[in-house]
Order: structure tokens, then sequence, then C-alpha cells
């Protein structure tokens, strides 16, 4: 095989391996988050239980001021969900909460329950389907646990 074949090869496997490893702590990430336990910032969570089993599922969604493919697409995507509570988090003012998550990429959504556990995160774009699709299983979630 020339040199030219194998310097490809290698720069593939580098290119594979790098892509495993970004694979793999995302899945860390994600798992640290839905792992964790309710979220304690006031503003995100109901203040008493009646209010708490009559909430739905909401939808944090951290974006940025430079983010073009929140603008042209996340935001179309959410506003497509209809009557869903999206508390928009501004990622660069509120890091902490932004850390809490793992938000290295904008946007990023997260899928959380009433009661402030985080069910689903989607980070990059998520389509309105998929939202979907990930509040209905929050919304069955809740149910069997109530009933």
């Amino acid at each position: 095989m020339s040199a030219q074949l194998w310097a490809l090869a290698v720069v593939g496997i580098m290119v594979l391996a790098a892509a495993g490893l970004e694979a793999l702590r995302a899945r860390r990430a994600r798992r640290r988050v839905l792992g964790s336990g309710p979220s304690d910032l006031a503003r995100h969570l109901p203040m008493n239980r009646e209010e708490l089993r009559a909430r739905d599922p909401y939808i944090l969604y951290f974006t940025g001021e430079g983010c073009t493919v929140c603008r042209t697409h996340q935001d179309p995507a959410l506003a497509r969900l209809g009557d869903v509570r999206v508390d928009k988090v501004d990622a660069v003012a509120e890091r902490g909460l932004a850390d809490r998550f793992h938000v290295y990429m904008l946007p990023t959504t997260v899928v959380m329950a009433a009661d402030g556990h985080a069910l689903h995160v989607n980070y990059g774009y998520a389509p309105a389907p998929k939202l979907e699709r990930q509040l209905a299983e929050a919304r069955r979630t809740a149910l069997t646990a109530t009933a």
C-alpha cells in the first residue's frame, strides 16, 4: 500500500476514535443529568404539592444571543409544540444552570418532569416531533407514577 493510503487510513481511524470519545462524553453527561435529583432552582419548580401534580412536563431551552440554529430551527420547532411551558435560558448569562446540564452546545433542550427531574436532554437541534414524543412519554410517566 502506498504511503498516502496509509496516511488516509490513520486519519480515518483518528476521526472515528474522536467521534467515539465525543459520543461517550455526551452519553455520560446525559446520564449524569438524567440521574440527578430535582432542581433546587425555585423559578423552575412549582410552589406546593397540589400545584406540582397539576403541572405538565416542561422544557428548559438553552440558547444564546449568537445562536443562529436557535433562531432559524429550534425557535420554530418549539413554537409548533403549542401550549407547552418553555423556559428560555441564556446559557452564557446563566452559566451555573448550563453547567448543571452539561450544556456545551447550543441549542440544548431539556424535557423536565413537573417535579424538577430531567427526563430527556437533547444536545443540538431537536425537531418538534421528537420533543412531542418526549413530552408524551413524560406525561405517561407522570400518570403511572400517580396511579
